[in-house]
This record gives structure tokens, sequence and C-alpha cells, in this order.
């Protein structure tokens, strides 16, 4: 009946008299994943309007009404993709990939259409029914002869159809033998309908028999024996068929370098897989297809192609298997002399290895390549011996940064790890990192990567630390330990060091200027820090104790006198800075010293006044301690003054002794008082003055009245008491008032006792 074969007798030249088995589109997969992520059945429902219909049967058009209908061309796809809400997303990008196909090959598009309609007809419980097609939006003109042909093409399980969708990648990659495998997978009808299918399958049969004739030619030539030939012929089915197992194998079985040849092709383990380098002799300009092969597989294992282009930087194989020996093979896309590497064990080794020596000790860490499942540690002695260090952990990093960074990472990732050995002699030492993989065959070591490192001597730390005030002022430091090296005293930044921690000597603070080898520190006055000791032996240092210790501020202008009440007068410039200053009293007699701590608020509000008793004392006064826990260093410098001894100078007037009706001279005596004990020398003159003009006031200072006699101090101090007779006032003169006064000498230091001055009359 005319209109029941699909495309029997209408379309264009290029429409398919029966539907398509497979798509034979390039990259088939990557679309059906973009589709399938969109949500689409199938591709039409991209290209009309939701509800709408399409008509595939010589061509793919958009049905707009009755009559009216659209070809969708790669403009049409371009414009649909302008008017999509979607137009820069995943819809966008599908639709922009459509139109370059459609560009491509006008026929591919319809094609993938109708080879998902057919798959969903073949799905679905009633795809036997126009109804069901009209479903998916086939135009009902079409539904039936769509329905017919699907009935009558050949149903495909997952396993025919995966075949069907990578056919197509795997001979466009020459891949012949999986497209082979791909081919016998179909049923055998399958391109009985489809004449692209079947044009593909016999050119791929044709190539087949060539690869199978070449192969046949290289063993012939490989058991005469000519392994010349039988290379040349391997290298030949090889590029008719570059993922055939035996071809590939059988060239590197037969090959041998030539003179002229490039070399062979490096390979290195890396962590994430094996870098290939082409060698220097090599075609720069060449296009080289790189296969891999493992070592105890089966000879009919399909070979992976390493992906990516093998030029001047290296190509890395990300997929290496660890632990198995492989060799790879560039095939030359020229015909040109193939690239052949030496076998290697895929093993990579640590990387960023880090080795440092402390006291006694050598530390390693280093960045674990993925995919190890283990590390082993040796270390071998100046002596020749070596020992197993042990499994590394990340808390054992060789120093703080490293632990820090371990720490971070964790042991069991691939961030750093490391080990630490102790209790080790000074010299040279060897140690070697190998990491472990699971092989084919059981664990497999990888070869290593040693480096040296020497453990150097060390002092011995500083152990203890004290301070002790000086009585010649300053301090006294004394220490224990630091035996094998120099003991430095210095000042730390914040934060310091722990005691016991390794440092290198030029980090080191610079040493305190004021603290000598012998420990004797004299800090400038307002100091307040803490003196750490550091044990240095060369280039290495080990922190020590430290001690809080402080300077106090000193005093200057400091002087003192004796007020009355047995009480003196204590004057000096307050420290800025101090909030207290300490005044101690010192007896000469060698008596009990007192300190007197006052206040900057009540010196400055009230003076500062002490009782002291009749002797000499030596008057010290300083900064007091701004901390309770630092050791105060001894004055240097503090202000000093000296308060003499109780001495006094007493003087009365005595009326003169009675003579018949008159009354003799005025008697003047003047005593010296020395309650404190010997005045010493320097006694100052004792002057009795009179007013100038006789009847005047009575004078404030020896300079306002006439001198009416002087007791010098040499008399006083010789007899203790100096009696002298004061004539009176010449005839006709009157009473007039008199005053004592101390001249020279020690006469600021010497208290006047004088009576009351209503007695000191001359009549």
């Amino acid at each position: 009946m005319a209109g029941t074969e699909f495309g029997h007798a209408l379309g264009r030249s290029r429409a398919l008299s029966g539907l398509p088995a497979a798509p034979l589109v390039a990259r088939y997969g990557e679309l059906a994943s973009a589709q399938q992520a969109l949500g689409l059945r199938h591709l039409g429902d991209l290209l009309v309007p939701g509800g709408g219909h399409f008509r595939v049967l010589d061509g793919i058009f958009s049905v707009e009404g009755p009559g009216r209908r659209r070809h969708v061309g790669a403009q049409a796809l371009r414009e649909l993709r302008a008017g999509h809400a979607d137009a820069e997303g995943g819809a966008g990008a599908l639709l922009e990939r459509l139109a370059g196909i459609q560009e491509r090959d006008p026929a591919a598009l319809r094609r993938i259409l109708l080879y998902q309609l057919v798959r969903l007809l073949h799905e679905h419980p009633r795809g036997d029914l126009p109804d069901t097609a009209v479903g998916f939006g086939v135009d009902p003109d079409e539904a039936a002869a769509l329905v017919h042909a699907a009935g009558a093409s050949p149903r495909l399980d997952a396993a025919g159809r995966a075949a069907a969708e990578r056919l197509e990648d795997e001979w466009l990659a020459g891949r012949v033998r999986a497209a082979a495998r791909s081919a016998a997978a179909l049923p055998r009808s399958a391109a009985g309908g489809d004449p692209l299918l079947a044009g593909r399958l016999a050119g791929l049969a044709e190539r087949v028999r060539a690869a199978d004739a070449l192969l046949d030619e290289a063993r012939g030539h490989e058991e005469r024996p000519d392994r010349e030939r039988a290379a040349a012929a391997y290298g030949r089915a090889a590029r008719v068929a570059w993922d055939c197992p035996r071809a590939v194998r059988g060239l590197i079985r037969t090959h041998r370098p030539a003179d002229g040849d490039p070399g062979p092709l490096e390979a290195s383990p890396v962590p994430g897989g094996v870098a290939l380098r082409r060698p220097a002799g090599a075609d720069p300009d060449g296009i080289w297809r790189v296969v891999r092969l493992t070592r105890r597989e089966p000879v009919t294992t399909p070979l992976p192609e390493v992906p990516g282009p093998l030029g001047a930087g290296p190509l890395t194989d990300r997929r290496a298997p660890l632990g198995r020996e492989v060799r790879y093979v560039a095939l030359p896309g020229d015909g040109g002399t193939p690239l052949i590497s030496a076998p290697l064990l895929v093993a990579p080794e640590v990387t960023d290895l880090r080795l440092t020596d402390g006291r006694s000790r050598v530390g390693a860490t280093w960045l674990r390549p993925p995919g190890a499942t283990g590390v082993r540690v040796a270390l071998t002695d100046p002596e020749g011996r070596t020992r197993d260090l042990g499994a590394p952990t990340a808390a054992e990093a060789a120093d703080p940064a490293d632990a820090a960074d371990a720490a971070d990472a964790g042991s069991a990732g691939p961030g750093r790890e490391g080990v630490r050995a102790d209790g080790l002699g000074a010299g040279e030492y060897l140690l070697r990192v190998r990491c472990s993989y699971a092989g084919a065959g059981g664990e497999v070591v990888s070869g290593g990567v040693g480096a040296a490192v020497t453990v150097h001597p060390w002092p011995e730390p500083v152990t203890g630390l004290g301070a002790r005030a000086r009585g010649a002022g300053g301090l006294e430091l004394r220490w224990s330990g630091g035996d094998g090296g120099d003991v430095r005293f210095v000042q730390w930044p914040e934060p310091a060091p722990a005691e016991g921690a390794e440092l290198v000597a030029s980090a080191l603070p610079p040493a305190l200027t004021w603290v000598d080898a012998a420990g004797i520190a004299q800090p400038p006055p307002g100091t307040l820090a803490t003196v750490s000791a550091v044990s240095v032996l060369g280039e290495r240092a080990l922190a020590g104790p430290g001690v809080p210790v402080e300077a106090p501020e000193a005093v200057t202008g400091l002087t003192v006198r004796r007020t009355s009440g047995g009480r003196a007068k204590v004057s000096f410039d307050w420290p800025d800075g101090a909030g207290r200053v300490v005044v101690a009293l010192t007896p000469d007699s060698g008596g009990e010293r007192t300190e007197h701590p006052v206040a900057r608020a009540v010196f400055l509000r009230e003076g500062l006044e002490l009782p002291v008793g009749p002797g000499a004392f030596r008057v010290t006064a300083y900064a007091a301690p701004r901390s309770a826990h630092a050791v105060a260093a001894a004055p240097r410098g503090a202000g000093q003054a000296v308060l003499p001894p109780d001495v006094a100078i007493a003087y009365r007037l005595l009326p003169g002794p009675r003579r018949m009706l008159r009354r003799g001279p005025a008697v003047l005596r003047v005593s010296l008082l020395s309650p404190g004990g010997d005045p010493g020398s320097g006694l100052p003159d004792f002057v009795l003055v009179r007013a100038a003009d006789g009847g005047g006031p009575r004078p404030h200072r020896p300079g306002e009245g006439a001198e009416l006699c002087r007791v010098t101090g040499a008399e006083l101090a010789a007899s203790g008491t100096v009696e002298r007779e004061i004539l009176p006032h010449p005839p006709g003169g009157g009473p007039y008032a008199v005053r004592g006064f101390l001249l020279g000498g020690r006469a600021a230091s010497v208290r006047l006792d004088e009576p009351s001055l209503t007695s000191l009359v001359v009549r």
C-alpha cells in the first residue's frame, strides 16, 4: 500500500528508505547527556513549542498550522536559541551545538531525531500505535508511517544500543579494534535498512582485514626471524589499528633502535600520574598518538590512549595504574619512527622533601603522592648502619611551621607529613624516603628519594637563672648549665621562646650591653625588663630561663636639714615616671637602716619631714620599684645627702653684777650644745650685732647692725662655753637691742638656740 514504507518515494536525495540503527554522529554521548540534563525526551522537544508537532519524513519541519510548516535548519536553530528563555544556559548551548551539526551534515540532525524516536517507540508498551508517536510530537500525517517503519527496524538491547552510540567516535578516533567489538554487538539485521551504517561497517571490516593481514605478515617475519621486517609490519598494522594490542606489543617486542632514530620516549612518575616527554631528536611538528601497555595484562586487553598532544611540554598520563609496570608507545601520524619508552614502575616519589637538624636529632617532612598506601623512611648513620624510622605522622613535622602545615593537612591525607629521629650523635646522615603501592602481585615499593643531613653539635641549655642586688650598685646574675657554649643575655620581644627552644644565633636579639660576661649587670635607671639567658655555639642556640629585673630611677636635688622637735626636712626633685620614692636613713654610728616610702601626691602637697635622732645620718633617696616580682638593682647614682649630728649654739645675755648703786656691764654667755656626739670641726663663728643707729629696731641679719663681739668656732670647740662683757651704751644714749647670728663654717647645719628676744636688751 502506497505510503506505508517510511520515505518510500518522497524527500530529498538523502532521505532514508529505512530508519537508522545507529546515530553515527561524533560525540553523541555528550549530546545525549546534555539533552537528559534538560529533561528532554528527544531533540524534537527542543525544536518545536510545547504541544506542537514536527515532521521528519523528508527533513525536520515544525508544523505551524494547516498547510504551513517551517524547515528547521541551522539558521532556524540559531533564531530559536536567540528567542529561548535559556539562551545563555544549557538549552542555548545545546541549540548552538545542534546548529553546528546541521551545518556540517544536513542529514545528521534528522538521523539523530529518528534514532531517538525509534528508541522511544521500542521502549513504549504501546509503541505500535500511531497515537504514541503523535504523543511524542510527530505530525499525525506521518505518525502511522513512522510507527510502521519502527516496528520493522531491529530492536537493540542495552549493550547493542551502547555499541551503536559509540561506534562513530571509535571509527573517527581510529580505534579499529574497539569499533569492531562495537559492530559485533549490533544485531546482524541492523544494517539492512540503514545504508549509512552498512557503509560504515563495510569500511570497518576492510580495515580489520588489512590489520589482520599485516599482523600475519609480521608474525611470519618474526618466526624466521627477521626482526627489522617484523617491526616494520607491526608498525604498519599499528597505524591501521593503533588500538590493536597485538600490533603494539609486537612492535615493542621487535623494535630495535637504529641510526638516526630520535631516541626513546621519556617517561617518569610524578604525583598524579606519569609525565611523558618526546626526545630531543623527535620531529617538533609531528603528531603523535600515545598508548599505554600494562605488564601482566591479557593480550586482548584494549589499549588506553593518553589524551593530549605530545608537544614541547610534558604529556601527563593521569590514569596510569599505580603499582604496575607500564610502557608507552607514541605512534607517529605521518608514518615515521615510533617512540617507545623503557619499562616504568608507576610508583611516584614523595615531593617537597625538607630535612632539618636539631639538637641530637634530624627531622624530615614531605608531601605524599596521591594513591600511595604507605611511606617508609630509613636513616643511615656515619658508620653505615641503617635503621627504619617507622610510620610517619603529621604531628612529627621537623619544625613548627611544617608541624602547623601537617596538622592542617592531616596525617591520612595527601598533606605534609614527616618523621623525626632523636638521640643522634654529631655527623653526616643519609635519609631515604620510599612510597609503597598496591601492585598486581602485592605491595610495590618505589626506588626512593634520598638526601644527606648533618647533625651539628649543640650547647647545653641554661637550666637556672637568678639575680640579686649588689652593694656596689647594679645586679649580679648567676646561672647553671650552658656548658659547651657561650652564655648570652638578651631581652626577647614578645612572645619569648619557650625554654629549650632551638634557635638560629644570627636571629637572636643583640646581647644586653649592660650585662658583662661575668653576669654583673648595671641596668640604666628606669629599666624594667626580663633578662633571658641563651646558650650559643656557632650558629646554634638554645633558649634558657629569664628573670625580671628593675633599676629604679635616680633622685636628684636631695637636701636635708634639721628642724625643731628632733625632726629633719627632706627635699628633692621628684623623678619622672615614679609613683613612689623611698627615702632611707642610715646612722653613721652603724644603727639599723630605716626606709620611708612616700607617694608623689603626698610629697607635693605636704613635703616630707622625718623623725631623726641627734646623731649623724646618711640620707639616700631612690624611686621605688614598679614590679613586685622583679629583682631591684641596688640604687646606683641615687640621691644622697649627709645629715650631720645635732649641734646647737646657745647664747644668753646676762645682766651685769651690781656694783654699789649701779650694775656692771652685761655678760654674753655662748655655749656649745652637742647631744649627737662630737661636733667635729668647721663650727661657725657667733656674732652679736646691735642696731646700727643705737635705738633703732632689732637687726634681722648680720649686715643690718654693728658687731659688738665675736666668738669663734675654735673657741667654742675648745672650751664649750665663752663669756664676754658687753659694754653699755655711751652715757645718755639709753638702752639698745641686740641679736646673735652664726657665720661661716657649718652655719647652715648648726642650730642657733636663741633666748626670748625681749631679754636681748643692753641697758
